[in-house]
């Protein structure tokens, strides 16, 4: 049997409501028709969020240097508050850690950000590293669903981090509805727990599932000053035709509730039409709400928010859809 413990969040110094971000959109596509695209960030489901980096940072052009040193120093700062507390709370030593998956989708570090923390708390040097890149918001689960198969090999624990500052990408100069979006939706944070033999919640079981010819539904295209943020309208009714039928193959016991990944407002009526408005769907509307989107970290938002909840315990399922286009799938029991 595995094991979540610790689980801990960690978030940069400046939050901003979505007013600030709606006046900051007005005033950086001043010159373009952005009235008509206003809506957006009405729509978006969004209240405040935390990013790295004052808003006026934000309204100049960056290279891709600037941009990934920022990534990888906010990343590293972002990942010791919380590994700190993760320790802390489970009563664990560094030298107990065995193995550490870290997942992320939007920056890049080779040695990657893994091999920083093993120096910096003086993990072990036997520590198994597996960094985890390019799930998108699917990586949280299918972190986790790794994470597991790591601990089972060995039955000693495994320290799990999700660390995404997603703002870094934004890029100013481009006036495109997919650039908008993004603006209204993402944040940064950061969140690490444990994989071991007690919890407060234990996984059942973890699956994935790839639909063929889907790669243009969500994704980065690579471009000379920053990733691009690529995201399909369909990909809401593609969630509502497509993801019920996986999760009932997957399913095995009953389900008492349902912890999704609040990917933005589209994404969480699409889950409400697949599981008839499910009461448990409002703890994902609230930490989109709370945090925006904060790529694969925000599942484990979530979950936060079920363990903090005396009423909600059973078996649920936890899911996430990322680039590929792919589901992330776990049967939880809390």
């Amino acid at each position: 049997m595995a094991y979540i413990s610790g689980l801990c969040s960690s978030f940069p110094n400046f939050k901003v409501s979505q007013s600030q971000i709606e006046e900051f959109g007005k005033f950086i596509f001043r010159n373009n028709h952005i009235n008509n695209l206003l809506k957006v960030y009405k729509n978006s489901g969004v209240k405040t969020r935390y990013l790295v980096e004052n808003l006026d940072w934000y309204t100049s052009k960056h290279s891709w240097k600037e941009r990934n040193n920022l990534f990888k120093k906010h990343s590293i700062e972002l990942l010791k508050k919380c590994i700190s507390s993760t320790l802390k709370k489970t009563n664990k030593s560094p030298n107990e850690i065995s193995g550490i998956v870290l997942i992320n989708s939007t920056g890049i570090a080779t040695p990657t950000l893994d091999a920083e923390l093993i120096n910096y708390f003086n993990f072990p040097g036997h520590t198994k590293r597996l960094p985890i890149f390019g799930y998108g918001c699917a990586g949280g689960v299918l972190g986790l669903s790794r994470a597991v198969d790591m601990y089972k090999s060995s039955f000693k624990t495994v320290l799990v981090c999700c660390v995404e500052i997603c703002s870094l990408t934004f890029r100013p100069q481009i006036f495109s509805k997919a650039n908008i979006v993004s603006t209204a939706l993402f944040g940064d944070g950061a969140v690490s727990f444990l994989i071991g033999d007690k919890g407060d919640c234990e996984i059942l079981k973890s699956s994935e599932y790839t639909w063929k010819n889907t790669l243009n539904l969500m994704g980065w295209n690579v471009e000379n000053d920053s990733l691009g943020v690529l995201f399909d309208k369909s990909i809401p009714e593609f969630i509502s035709s497509k993801l019920k039928p996986i999760i009932n193959d997957f399913t095995s016991k009953k389900i008492d509730g349902f912890i999704m990944h609040p990917g933005g407002s589209k994404i969480i009526n699409s889950y409400k039409k697949i599981f008839s408005n499910h009461n448990s769907l409002l703890k994902s509307k609230e930490v989109l709400e709370k945090y925006g989107n904060v790529s694969s970290v925000t599942i484990f938002l979530v979950l936060l928010t079920f363990f903090n909840d005396p009423m909600s315990r059973g078996n649920f399922l936890m899911s996430a859809l990322g680039p590929g286009f792919t589901a992330g799938l776990a049967e939880v029991k809390i």
